[in-house]
């Protein structure tokens, strides 16, 4: 199988075991496992810290060693994780689950992007990540029906199937994967000198600070949009409702990053740079509202725009990231990007949290939409700097 279809295979199946599994994993959590708020925020908190200190390290180890070893070993503590957390529905069970499938997320993000990249043909590099994002959403779809489906007979079934199907994608992986157009690094300092690039790179520092502030809003909406939302329900099934929206966000996802891909190319990194900035502009305004919303079609159409660009900003970021790093520190910098991330969930998580619980849940949602405003400050900054010259190896 060429590295191509192979990407777009794990895309799509890597999709679809995490949507099975987290579909309706924080319905779970609040209602079988009867969390409160703040304690839902601080499991994502924990992953987040969990992921924080496990990025680096990881990803140097694939740019150092094995990018095939890293994705393989991911995807097999990830299904390990979810295991642990369908299996033993307890509050210390959870935060135990949480550990392990984060170490197992932090060896495949970056290392999965960086061997993509490296091992398709660089023509094809761009269509690969716009086609992956919308295989991985068609793959989100389908998981979010077998969720609704398999939690009709039991709640934590979803998250054992998503464990199931995450091993098996690994062992699939042991057979499929290849790594022929990829040498490891072959001296610490060539890393070193790739991560003092990032330094003096005003478009790798401005991706860094955005991708923080972004973070810092991704655990108030993940955590607490869909507790937000149940008392719009009222005597309806809570998990079709969820559900069915999460089936129109698929949907509509896919169409919006089909279309942000006519409009980007690694070739064109400022023109990247602005659409990523106008889905987060956007997305702001939409989180900001959702907390203010008091009717149930304005509460719901807010939800379901945030998710859809939220969705779709993942592919631009990767293709932006492509045309702005070397190939042989890539998986590094995918990997600190990655650690901008979990570093702002950690540090906005909490804040959101504790709003949500002395507040209301609204008011949470809003201060974390907040957060994304800085995000959209630093990208416009990077797309006025000068763009970077690709690659020659490119």
């Amino acid at each position: 199988m060429s590295a191509y279809r192979l990407y777009l295979l794990v895309s799509g199946v890597g999709s679809f075991a995490s949507r099975t599994a987290f579909t309706l994993n924080l319905i779970y959590q609040a209602t079988v496992v009867g969390l409160s708020p703040l304690q839902l925020v601080l499991v994502g908190t924990l992953m987040e810290a969990v992921c924080f200190v496990a990025q680096v390290p990881t990803g140097v180890i694939a740019d150092r060693y094995s990018r095939r070893l890293s994705v393989i070993a991911g995807y097999l503590l990830m299904g390990v994780g979810l295991l642990v957390w369908g299996l033993f529905p307890s509050y210390a069970a959870i935060l135990v689950a949480n550990v392990v499938w984060a170490i197992g997320a932090v060896c495949v993000d970056g290392a999965e992007e960086a061997w993509a990249a490296d091992e398709i043909e660089p023509e094809r590099v761009t269509r690969a990540f716009v086609r992956g994002g919308q295989v991985s959403q068609a793959g989100a779809l389908a998981g979010i029906v077998a969720a609704v489906g398999l939690t009709a007979i039991e709640p934590a079934l979803p998250i054992v199937v998503g464990a199931v199907v995450t091993l098996a994608l690994a062992v699939l992986l042991i057979a499929l994967m290849t790594e022929d157009r990829w040498s490891p690094a072959t001296k610490r300092e060539k890393v070193s000198s790739q991560l003092s690039a990032v330094r003096g790179n005003v478009v790798l520092v401005a991706i860094l600070g955005g991708t923080l502030f972004a973070g810092m809003s991704s655990e108030g909406f993940d955590r607490l949009s869909q507790p937000f939302l149940i008392p719009f329900v009222g005597g309806h099934p809570v998990e079709l409702v969820f559900g069915g929206l999460a089936i129109v966000a698929a949907l509509g996802s896919i169409v919006v990053t089909g279309l942000a891909g006519r409009w980007i190319d690694v070739v064109r990194p400022q023109r990247v740079g602005r659409v990523l900035a106008v889905v987060q502009a956007l997305t702001a305004a939409g989180m900001i509202g959702l907390g203010l919303a008091g009717h149930w079609w304005s509460a719901v159409g807010l939800y379901l725009a945030v998710r859809l660009l939220r969705d779709t900003a993942g592919p631009i970021l990767n293709v932006w990231l492509v045309s702005a790093t070397a190939p042989e520190s890539r998986a590094t910098v995918f990997s600190i990007v990655s650690q901008a991330d979990a570093l702002g969930q950690v540090a906005g998580g909490p804040p959101a949290g504790f709003v949500a619980q002395r507040r209301a849940i609204g008011a949470g949602i809003s201060v974390a939409g907040l957060f994304v405003v800085p995000a959209v400050a630093l990208y416009v900054l990077a797309t006025a700097s000068r763009p970077r010259e690709l690659t020659k190896s490119r």
